[in-house]
């Protein structure tokens, strides 16, 4: 029996590290009250210790007719793979090459900070000024539906009137400094200008 895959990869999205094949966790601890994927997951992966005998490819046989650029795409990819650079000086982030390319982050707390630092970079590099563009938010009313109704919990938006959703001025102040993270990426404020990559 052969098996293939790229052992680089990451982790699968739907469980992430818990559900894949190289996992840490799974199998490593047996008791009564594992659930029916547990011990199918536990026996799986004791029949993968099983397989002894490995072949690592290294030759990228998808890429064979390739134009000098395509090799330098291969080699980048294949150098991030195993973290490693050919030559005795890195890249810095800071460097020019770096300044307007896609990065990706761990947190969303990063990738806000990341943006904010590249807007006002971008436009001080192009000798222009930041334009501010504000959300106009307002108050939604919520009124719960009982349990009995409905069989579960639910809640309905309720009708209101113009003065009862208005968000005063310092309640409107407070969620354009929020940052993008913490409104599900609905920004209360946008710095944009001409230009600028996205």
């Amino acid at each position: 029996m052969i098996f293939s895959g790229d052992f680089s990869q990451l982790p699968p999205v739907g469980g992430g590290e818990s559900i894949s094949l190289y996992s840490g966790s799974i199998g490593t601890q047996i008791y009564s009250g594992l659930s029916h994927y547990g011990q199918e997951s536990a026996i799986g992966k004791a029949l993968w210790h099983q397989v002894t005998t490995v072949v690592i490819l290294r030759e990228n046989m998808r890429q064979k007719l390739q134009s000098p650029e395509d090799a330098k795409f291969r080699k980048a990819l294949k150098n991030m793979r195993y973290k490693a650079w050919p030559g005795t000086s890195k890249p810095k982030l800071a460097e020019k090459d770096f300044w307007n390319v896609s990065i990706i982050t761990a947190w969303n707390s990063q990738k806000d900070r990341i943006n904010e630092l590249g807007s006002v970079q971008f436009a001080k590099e192009t000798n222009q000024c930041l334009i501010d563009f504000y959300s106009v938010d307002k108050w939604v009313i919520y009124e719960d539906i009982p349990e009995k109704v409905t069989g579960c919990k639910r809640r309905k938006r309720v009708k209101a009137t113009e003065s009862s959703t208005n968000i005063t001025q310092d309640d409107q102040e407070k969620l354009w400094d929020l940052p993008h993270h913490a409104t599900q990426h609905f920004p209360g404020k946008l710095s944009l200008c001409i230009g600028m990559p996205v």
